[in-house]
């Protein structure tokens, strides 16, 4: 795996006790399946070993109840880690079963309550899950969605279950080898469609489109394209200021990119040398050997390579205008950084 790619996430396999009484609670070897044998007064809490997963538009669980006991309190949903009461304490949710409420409560200990459209009972399937779209959790009973809540505390969270009075016992399952009663994989399709229709419906001018393509086109030494680009367009764009600084030394900048391209070295380091001496300075340690074919840096003459020569070589030449010399950036790639920004916030969520 490469260094700057992401870790899979672990997900929720085996629920183990977190709270209550160990002494009255039965946890099957492979962690799918939790009794509770004990007084009513007291419960248990059953948790999964990992939270749920960030990198996906939704997660979901769903649980058999195999016995809903004496009085059908067990409570299904998503905790912070190590909670003792679903619903009741701050930074959890929970679907009821007796009741049919669904409970939330965020870090400030603000509750939320909303009614299911059913309670559930002995052999029913009931699920719980995140919309990272709608930024809420949902709740099904025998593969139909009964009741949603606001998110209203950060991830990650854990599927947790509460068992709270005696003999309760349900079997969990996290997907995978069994199916679900819910249709998940629609579910999930229909996020994306929805997501897709949201980013849509985003209007953008085109004089921010048209300025974006003319600040890369500028900034990488595209003078040809960036003329036909312009000849094109229907009208003048308005583009941020620091473009005008990117036609710094454009035509320099282009005959050193089709240099590179071709690989025409010994042309390419003559015209840095005559022009800007002072790059070459820096970079002289490329030039040690007699043919670039020879050096550990044979692997430039690549397209790609030479693409990234040509654009650090262009860049290298914008950094020596006294214009730009406090600008850090283009506006593309300001824009860039925010998104990355963005969506590494939004998975954290």
């Amino acid at each position: 795996m490469e260094e700057n790619e992401e870790e899979e996430e672990l997900r929720p396999t085996a629920l183990y006790t977190v709270g209550g009484s160990d002494e009255f609670t039965f946890v099957s070897p492979d962690g799918l399946s939790g009794q509770y044998t004990g007084p009513d007064h007291d419960g248990v809490v059953l948790q999964t070993e990992n939270p749920a997963p960030t990198n996906c538009l939704a997660y979901y669980f769903e649980v058999h109840i195999m016995n809903a006991g004496e009085k059908g309190e067990i409570a299904i949903g998503f905790s912070k880690e190590h909670i003792y009461s679903e619903g009741y304490t701050v930074r959890s949710c929970a679907y009821i079963g007796n009741s049919g409420l669904i409970c939330s409560q965020n870090g400030d200990g603000d509750r939320t309550v909303a009614k299911a459209s059913d309670t559930y009972t002995t052999g029913d399937l009931v699920g719980c899950g995140i919309d990272s779209v709608s930024q809420e959790f949902f709740f099904t009973k025998n593969g139909t969605i009964v009741g949603t809540i606001p998110r209203q505390f950060r991830r990650p969270v854990y599927p947790t279950i509460v068992l709270h009075s005696q003999n309760e016992a349900v079997t969990v399952n996290f997907g995978g080898q069994i199916a679900f009663s819910f249709d998940f994989e629609h579910f999930e399709e229909s996020l994306r469609v929805k997501k897709e229709r949201e980013i849509e419906k985003i209007s953008m001018s085109r004089s921010i489109s048209h300025g974006l393509v003319k600040t890369y086109l500028l900034r990488y030494g595209y003078e040809d394209s960036f003329r036909a680009f312009n000849l094109a367009a229907s009208r003048h764009t308005v583009i941020a200021q620091e473009n005008s600084f990117d036609e710094y030394e454009l035509h320099q900048r282009k005959k050193l990119r089709e240099l590179i391209m071709t690989a025409e070295i010994d042309d390419a380091i003559a015209a840095l040398k005559d022009r800007y001496p002072q790059l070459i300075e820096d970079c002289s340690a490329l030039f040690e050997c007699e043919t670039i074919e020879e050096s550990g840096a044979a692997y430039l003459l690549g397209e790609t390579q030479k693409n990234i020569v040509a654009a650090a070589v262009s860049e290298a030449i914008l950094s020596t205008n006294p214009a730009t010399r406090d600008q850090q950036s283009a506006s593309l790639e300001r824009v860039l950084r925010q998104f990355e920004a963005t969506c590494s916030l939004y998975a954290r969520e």
